[in-house]
Order: structure tokens, then C-alpha cells, then sequence
């Protein structure tokens, strides 16, 4: 990191009161090499945040900032790789919300406790989920009534992808339907990249996916997005309604990226990448990054994470139960 940037760096903490002096912040320097831990291939949106938040961290945290790909098993080889890592700060888990607060109620045998065995460090971005339909649909689904209307009266139109089993696309599509009062029958992918290839191609006729894989084919027209799960609009699609706003208030949800370490950390530690993280997160560079991939910045503390897990695990434990979806693996 160059000196201006650096001054510029740790100015910028200090003015947003997150450190009080230089030499106190430069005390809890994490080891020389650093790893971000990300669960999902090089290209996918959780390497692309990675990646640029070690562009920032990289000499204001730890003097080198990598990111370690460890894709597989839906994102829980990455989460075993730090809680079964060193305890001195080298690693940190970047990993979508859907780990820690759906998969313990879906699979059978899961080897880790989403609270017992990860740390809080700060929430990085929402990710709006949306329901989107492509050529398999006709011109006169443009919402989410036309929608579950085509749906009921073309029984072998009723496929749904998402970009996997047991996250929480595949329940919002289990919501839809049984808001809809329509059996909608949910095809699984490996990942967002083919779902949508298959939207796109008319074999699926509809999706529940990130809205940032969406946008880009927007232009085109070949899909249409009929609504979104958040609790309010996004910004991203400020024209398209909420499930909420077209009569399905059970229909809320949105994946989120978080940042985790192991529990014995130092505290020391783990206010330093804290603190950088949210500093990160208040850069323009950073935000602009986030939201060219239609992420929301969200810069929540640790504190304020963990009560977000706790919260949504009890609300999809009980989605869980009405749903009985399962996994052995």
C-alpha cells in the first residue's frame, strides 16, 4: 500500500471513530499472511467480495491479504476449514447466511454449530433474491398474480430452479407455492450460472435467484423479474414489487454475506478485521464494487450479526418444520 493511500486509510478509521490513534490500531497486526476463506469458486459473487476486501485490507490489517478458494459441499468445507484452523487470526471465513441459519435445520448430520463454532466479525452485504421468469413463460406473466395464475391453470409449467437444494431460494420457492395454494415442483442447479442458463433457454420456465445474476440479462428481455423477497424494494429494481406487496407476506427473505472467525481469536484481532471491514465497507471503491455485483453494503458489527443469526435461525427452524425438507448429504 502506497503512503497516501495508507494515511488516507487510517484517517478515515479515525474520523469514523473506529480507532483513536494510529499506533493503538497498528498494535493488533494480524500475522504477515492473512486469509480470507471463501466457500464457493473464483468468479462467483462471494470470491468477488473477498477479493475486493483483501484489495483493501491488504497492509492496514496484515501486511499480505489472500484469498483462499475452498468451494464444496455447498459452501461447509470452507466453514471446516476455519473452525478446524489455527486460533491466531490468520483465517476468516467469508460465507453466505444460508450455512448457519437454513442448513441446520435441513441436514440430518451437520458438522458444525453456526453459533458455537463460528465468531461474528461484521455483516458485508444483503443479497435480494428475486422470482424471475424467461421464454418458458408467456408474455402475460408480469407479476406474481399472472404468475401463480399461469402456474395453476398449465400443471406441467409448474418447474422452479434455484441455484441449489436446501438454501434459502429453495424454501422462498416452497413459500410461494404454499402462499399460492400451487404445488410448484423445484429443480435444484449447481449454482446460479446454469439455473439461469436454463431459464434463459426456456427448459425452466421460472427461478428464485440473487438478483445480481439477473440484471445483466434484464436488457435483453429475455426475463422478466416478477417480484422480490426483501422486505422493501430494491434499489437495484425499484419498479418491481415485493412478494409482500402483491399479497404473500410470508414470501420474505434475503441471503446475506457475513465474515467469521474462530471463537478463541484474540478479541484484539477480532476487532482489528472488524473494524477494517467496516471501513472498507464505507469507501466509496468498495461500495461501488458491491454494487455493480447488486449487493447492498450492510456493514453490521459482530455483536449485531450474531443477533441476526439468532433471530432467522428461529424463524427457519419453524419454516423448516411446516416444510420437512431434508439432506443426508
Amino acid at each position: 500500500m502506497n503512503h497516501v493511500r495508507r494515511r488516507t486509510v487510517l484517517q478515515g478509521l479515525a474520523g469514523a471513530g473506529l480507532v483513536t490513534a494510529v499506533p493503538a490500531f497498528a498494535q493488533d497486526r494480524l500475522p504477515n499472511v492473512t486469509k480470507l476463506i471463501a466457500g464457493f469458486p473464483a468468479g462467483g459473487s462471494i470470491d468477488a467480495v473477498s477479493r475486493r476486501l483483501g484489495d483493501f485490507l491488504r497492509g492496514v490489517v496484515a501486511e499480505t491479504v489472500l484469498v483462499d478458494n475452498r468451494p464444496g459441499a455447498g459452501g461447509r468445507i470452507a466453514i471446516d476449514v476455519v473452525r478446524n484452523g489455527p486460533s491466531d487470526g490468520s483465517q476468516w471465513l467469508v460465507t453466505p447466511g444460508s450455512m448457519l441459519v437454513i442448513y441446520p435445520h435441513v441436514y440430518k448430520k451437520l458438522a458444525y454449530d453456526p453459533v458455537r463454532d463460528l465468531l461474528p466479525v461484521a455483516t458485508i452485504a444483503n443479497v435480494p433474491l428475486a422470482l424471475a421468469v424467461g421464454p418458458g413463460a408467456p408474455a402475460s406473466v408480469t407479476d406474481v398474480k399472472s404468475y401463480l395464475r399461469w402456474v395453476k391453470t398449465n400443471p406441467a409449467n409448474t418447474n422452479i430452479g434455484s441455484p441449489a437444494a436446501g438454501n434459502i431460494t429453495h424454501f422462498l420457492a416452497f413459500l410461494l407455492g404454499r402462499s399460492g395454494q400451487v404445488q410448484l415442483q423445484h429443480i435444484p442447479f449447481r449454482g446460479s450460472a446454469p439455473a439461469i442458463q436454463d431459464l434463459l433457454g426456456g427448459q425452466v420456465p421460472a427461478v428464485i435467484n440473487p438478483l445480481t445474476e439477473l440484471l445483466p440479462h434484464l436488457s435483453s428481455g429475455k426475463l422478466r423479474v416478477l417480484g422480490v423477497a426483501s422486505k422493501q424494494r430494491s434499489g437495484f429494481l425499484p419498479q418491481v414489487g415485493t412478494f409482500v406487496e402483491q399479497g404473500h407476506p410470508t414470501v420474505v427473505g434475503s441471503e446475506w454475506m457475513g465474515m467469521f472467525a474462530k471463537p478463541d481469536v484474540s478479541p484484539r484481532q477480532v476487532e482489528r478485521m472488524a473494524t477494517g471491514v467496516r471501513a472498507a465497507l464505507r469507501t466509496v471503491a468498495v461500495r461501488e464494487a458491491l454494487e455493480k455485483l447488486a449487493l447492498e453494503p450492510a456493514d453490521e458489527s459482530g455483536p449485531q450479526l450474531a443477533r441476526r443469526i439468532a433471530g432467522e435461525l428461529a424463524g427457519w427452524r419453524e419454516v423448516s418444520r411446516v416444510f420437512g425438507f431434508q439432506m443426508e448429504e
